[in-house]
């Protein structure tokens, strides 16, 4: 199965296609990120601007295109804190849903940490024991801790570090 994985982040998009079989590591077949500054279009009543969802728009047609292109069966998309903490996020994806058909889901804060965690766990395995994974983005800091598959902590911090 070809996979498409879009993680929309408050900095950039990432759209990662692999070639995924049940029980054996991804195969990474493409790889395009596109620099998006979501962050950088909230309003200050807390919102994403027309701007911005215009740039989401945009960005998630060309996602569509490429996975289209390069033969995915399925396209996978996700969005962290920019969209989380937008105040009309909400409705963005539901025009953005209309507009593009990516049905844009958007990661809770334990939830993206939680997975980066999993991610890790998965390219590093069992013989490194306990981790403790760090994941800074744009809008947000992941913490993770774990010595088994699932952490034994996960947590979001609104602690970001924007795009200069």
């Amino acid at each position: 199965m070809r996979l498409g994985v879009l993680d929309v982040g408050s900095n950039t998009v990432h759209l990662l296609v692999v070639d995924a079989h049940r029980g054996a590591r991804p195969t990474p077949a493409y790889s395009e990120k596109s620099v998006l500054r979501l962050a950088e279009h909230i309003d200050d009543d807390g919102g994403l601007s027309a701007a911005g969802e215009a740039a989401l728009t945009e960005a998630l047609t060309s996602a569509v295109k490429a996975s289209a292109r390069l033969h995915c069966d399925d396209l996978m998309a996700f969005a962290t804190s920019a969209v989380r903490d937008a105040r009309n996020g909400e409705k963005v994806l539901a025009r953005a849903l209309r507009a593009t058909g990516v049905d844009l889901k958007v990661l809770d804060g334990p939830t993206e940490a939680r997975l980066t965690f999993l991610a890790a766990r998965r390219w590093f395995g069992w013989s490194a024991g306990r981790l403790l994974s760090l994941d800074i983005g744009g809008g947000s800091l992941e913490v993770a801790t774990g010595i088994d598959e699932e952490p034994d902590a996960a947590l979001s911090l609104p602690l970001g570090a924007p795009a200069g």
